[in-house]
C-alpha cells in the first residue's frame, strides 16, 4: 500500500501543500526549520491522529489558525483506492475513511500503518518500559486480529479492579475482576510472546549488514515473575495492591529487554551503535508486518542519516532500498544520503523552503 496523493493544510508552517509522492523512495531536502520534519509529522498525524513531537495542539497548528487538516489517497496492493482525512481543532478531531466518519483511532491506525524512525528513536532502549510496550504493541496490533479486542477487554477489567482497590473494597469484591483480567491478560501475553519470538528470528537480517556479527537477543518480560502464573502473581500481590490502590502486576507492566552478548545493550555498545540497533529493530518490525500481512507499511525516516558516518549511511540506504516499501526520508542535502545515480526511475525528490514544497527534477 502506498500514498499517491497528499494534502496538508495549516500544519505548522505548511499552510497549503499538495503533492503526489512516489510509491517508492521520496527524499525530502531542506535546511533546518524549513518544514521537512513537519511534513513527516503531518503524514504521521494522518495515520495516528496525533503528533510524534508534541501533545499540544497550539504547537502543530499554523500561527493564527483555528484548525488543521491532512488528507490523502492510498493505493492498495489490489489496486483499490482509499481516501483518508483527519481534521483537528483545539478540542475536536474528525477522522474519515472513504468519506465515512470514523470514531476509533484504532481503525485509522489499522488502515494506514506507519513506521517512524527519527533522532529520538533511541528512547526505545534508554527510557522506561512505556516506549518498549508501545513498540511491541504496534507490531502485535497489526499482525494479530484479536489483539485490540483483547487489549480493550483487559483495560476495562483493569480499570474496574483498580477502582475497587482505591475504594478499599473487601478482597472478595476486588477479586470479582480477576477472572476477566486473567483471561484477557493471558491472551495478550500469548500474542506478545509469540510476536517477540518472530521478531527475534527476523532481526539478524538487519543487524548483520548494519552492525556486523553482534549477538542480539530480545527477551520478553510479561509483567509478573516468570516462575509464577499470572493468577498466582495476582493472588500473591493482593495485599500490596490494596495498600497502593492499583494492580501491580500484569500485561500493563510488560517490557522487552534488548541484550548484546547477554548484557544490556545500553551497557555494552556505544550510543551510536544503540541508535543503529534501534533502527534495526524498527526495520525488522516493518518487515515482519510485510511478511505476516502480505501488505507493506510506510516508512517515515527523519534525519537519522545525519548522525551516521558515510559508510553507515551507505549501508542504511542499501538496506532501505532492498525493503521495497514506500519511504519518506528527510535530509539537509540529497548528497547526504546517496548520489543521484542511486535513485531509481520511480523515486522522487522534493525540496522544502519556508513551508513551500517543490519537486526537484
Amino acid at each position: 500500500m502506498a500514498l499517491t496523493k497528499l494534502g496538508i493544510r495549516q500544519f505548522r508552517n505548511l499552510h497549503h501543500v499538495d503533492f503526489e509522492p512516489s510509491e517508492d523512495l521520496n527524499l525530502i531536502t531542506g535546511q533546518n526549520a524549513s518544514g521537512k520534519t513537519s511534513l513527516l509529522e503531518a503524514i504521521y498525524f494522518l495515520g495516528r491522529a496525533r503528533s510524534f513531537r508534541t501533545h499540544r495542539f497550539d504547537r502543530i497548528v499554523e500561527n493564527g489558525q483555528q484548525e488543521l487538516s491532512v488528507f490523502a489517497q492510498q493505493k492498495l496492493e489490489s489496486g483499490q483506492k482509499v481516501s483518508f482525512g483527519v481534521k483537528k481543532a483545539a478540542k475536536t478531531v474528525q477522522i474519515r475513511i472513504n468519506e465515512q466518519k470514523i470514531t476509533k483511532v484504532a481503525e485509522l491506525v489499522k488502515n494506514l500503518p506507519l513506521q517512524l524512525i527519527h533522532p529520538n528513536s533511541h528512547q526505545l532502549l534508554e527510557e522506561g518500559p512505556r516506549y518498549r510496550r508501545q513498540f511491541l504493541d504496534w507490531g502485535v496490533f497489526h499482525v494479530e486480529h484479536h489483539f485490540y479486542p483483547s487489549w480493550h477487554r483487559y483495560q476495562v477489567a483493569l480499570k474496574q479492579r483498580n477502582m475497587a482497590l482505591r475504594q478499599s473494597s473487601r478482597k472478595e469484591l476486588i477479586q470479582i475482576w480477576d477472572k476477566e483480567l486473567i483471561e484477557a491478560g493471558m491472551l495478550l501475553h500469548d500474542m506478545r510472546s509469540r510476536y517477540v519470538s518472530e521478531l527475534q528470528a527476523l532481526l539478524h537480517d538487519y543487524i548483520e549488514p548494519l552492525l556486523g556479527q553482534l549477538d542480539i537477543s530480545i527477551q520478553y518480560q510479561p509483567g509478573w515473575a516468570k516462575d509464577l502464573a499470572f493468577e498466582e502473581a495476582l493472588l500473591q500481590g493482593i495485599d500490596r495492591d490494596r495498600d497502593k490502590g492499583f494492580t501491580g502486576v500484569g500485561p500493563q507492566r510488560a517490557d522487552i529487554v534488548v541484550k548484546v552478548s547477554g548484557v544490556l545493550a545500553t551497557e555494552r555498545i556505544s550510543r551510536g551503535q544503540q541508535k543503529i540497533l534501534v533502527t534495526c529493530l524498527l526495520l525488522a518490525q516493518a518487515a515482519l508486518y510485510n511478511n505476516k500481512t502480505a501488505k507493506k507499511c510506510i516508512l517515515l525516516i527523519d534525519d537519522v542519516a545525519a548522525e551516521l558516518d558515510p559508510d553507515n549511511r551507505y549501508k542504511l540506504m542499501q538496506v532501505l532500498q532492498g525493503m521495497e516499501v514506500q519511504m519518506f526520508i528527510t535530509a539537509i542535502e540529497q548528497g547526504t544520503l546517496l548520489p543521484m545515480r542511486d535513485f531509481s526511475s520511480t523515486s522522487k525528490m522534493f525540496h522544502v523552503e519556508h513551508g513551500k514544497l517543490t519537486d526537484v527534477v
